[in-house]
């Protein structure tokens, strides 16, 4: 059955629509053309904030996706919980969207940082930052791996640029 709009048959856009389309161009719709705009990307300022953790769980997302049953997009909520207040300090390169606790009353353990973690790999997957999870972050990039996450800092520019490759 063709769509009334287009001139084209509902399968053939489903199928079209199931492909992708571009992040940025034209889409001709029977004698109709469409403009797609461009997908916003992650600005690599080297501050971990909202957008850096929402973009980041759409990543983990899409790499985790058969283990974590394929979520829909949606969960994104641009929140690390449950994350020590004495990381808070330590690292002025993490901003906004950071749910701060006691050090010894975190209860729990952020799905973000946990992935963060196993994607990195060798380091304990207990979905705290701290100073291991971030000096696995800074080798991952061949940064000097000193733990700290300074503001701006380049690991979280690199971190935040390559995920921009897979997202948005």
């Amino acid at each position: 059955m063709p769509n009334e709009h287009s001139g084209i048959s509902r399968r053939r856009l489903l199928r079209t629509a199931s492909v992708g389309v571009p992040a940025a161009g034209v889409l001709a719709l029977g004698s109709s053309i469409v403009s797609i705009p461009a997908a916003q990307s992650l600005e690599a300022d080297g501050y971990w904030g909202s957008e850096t953790t929402s973009q980041l769980q759409k990543f983990f997302f899409k790499i985790f996706a058969q283990e974590l049953g394929q979520p829909t997009y949606g969960y994104e909520d641009g929140v690390v919980k449950y994350q020590p207040v004495s990381q808070q300090s330590a690292n002025p390169g993490l901003g906004s969207g950071w749910q701060w606790e006691s050090d010894g009353g975190a209860q729990g353990y952020d799905f973000t940082i946990y992935y963060l973690q196993r994607w990195l790999g060798g380091v304990e997957a207990d979905g705290t930052i701290g100073p291991s999870t971030i000096k696995a972050l800074q080798n991952h990039y061949g940064l000097t791996a000193d733990g700290r996450l300074d503001g701006p800092s380049e690991t979280i520019k690199a971190l935040q640029n390559e995920i921009s490759q897979y997202v948005g």
